[in-house]
C-alpha cells in the first residue's frame, strides 16, 4: 500500500473516532446543560416537579413543556383601570383577614386566578377550590414568577395537616402572603397608598 493511501485511511479513522468521541460527548454534555438551564429557571419548582414524578427525565420533560406553552402565550396588557380595580380588591381582602381568614385567603385565590384570566392565560381552574385547580394554577405561573410559586406551595401544603385555630390562622396568613406575592408579581406591584396599617393587620394576625 502506497505510503499516501495509508495516511488518507489513517486520517479518516481519526477523524472518525474524533467524531464519535464529540458525538458522546454532546451526550454527555447536552443533558447536562438542558438540567441547568431548567434548574435555573425554575428554581424549588424544579425540585418540586422531581418530587411529584419521582424520575428526573420526566420532571425535565414536564418543565420543558410549560416552557414550550409559555412561548406560545403573550399576556394581554391591563389597562390603567383594571389594575386599580385589582388592587382595590386586594385592598378589601386584606382588610378582612382578621374577621374571615378563611375567606380572605379563598378570595386571594380568587382573585390570582381573575388577573390570570385578565392577562389571558389559559387552561385555567373555574373557580374550583381542589387540589387540581391549585396545580393548574402553580404550574402555570411556575415558569414567570417561581419563587412566589414556591413560597405558595410551601404554604398550601403547610395547612394540610390537622391544626388548632392559632395554627390554623396562622398558615391562613401565610397563604394570604404568598397570594399577594404572585398578585404583584402579575400586576406589576400593588397599590401601596391607604392605610398603612392594612399590612400589619394580616403581619399580627393570630
Amino acid at each position: 500500500m502506497e505510503t499516501q493511501t495509508v495516511i488518507i485511511v489513517v486520517i479518516s479513522v481519526l477523524v472518525v473516532l474524533a467524531g464519535g468521541a464529540a458525538f458522546l460527548l454532546a451526550r454527555r454534555l447536552l443533558p447536562a446543560r438542558r438540567t441547568a438551564r431548567l434548574r435555573e429557571r425554575f428554581g424549588a419548582e424544579y425540585d418540586h416537579a422531581v418530587r411529584a414524578h419521582g424520575d428526573l427525565a420526566e420532571a425535565e420533560r414536564d418543565l420543558s413543556a410549560r416552557l414550550d406553552r409559555r412561548r406560545g402565550f403573550s399576556p394581554r396588557p391591563l389597562s390603567d383601570e383594571e389594575r386599580r380595580d385589582h388592587g382595590d380588591t386586594w385592598s378589601v381582602i386584606q382588610q378582612g383577614f382578621v374577621d374571615d381568614p378563611v375567606g380572605a385567603a379563598r378570595d386571594a385565590r380568587g382573585l390570582v386566578e381573575t388577573i390570570m384570566t385578565d392577562l389571558g392565560y389559559p387552561g385555567l381552574p373555574s373557580g374550583t377550590d381542589d387540589d387540581a385547580g391549585f396545580e393548574r394554577v402553580a404550574r402555570a405561573l411556575s415558569v414567570d414568577h417561581p419563587e412566589a410559586v414556591a413560597v405558595l406551595r410551601r404554604a398550601h401544603a403547610a395547612g394540610r395537616p390537622a391544626m388548632d385555630d392559632r395554627e390554623r390562622t396562622e398558615n391562613l396568613r401565610e397563604v394570604l402572603i404568598a397570594y399577594r406575592g404572585l398578585a404583584d408579581a402579575l400586576l406589576g406591584g400593588l397599590p401601596t397608598t391607604g392605610d398603612a396599617s392594612r399590612g400589619e393587620r394580616i403581619e399580627e394576625a393570630d
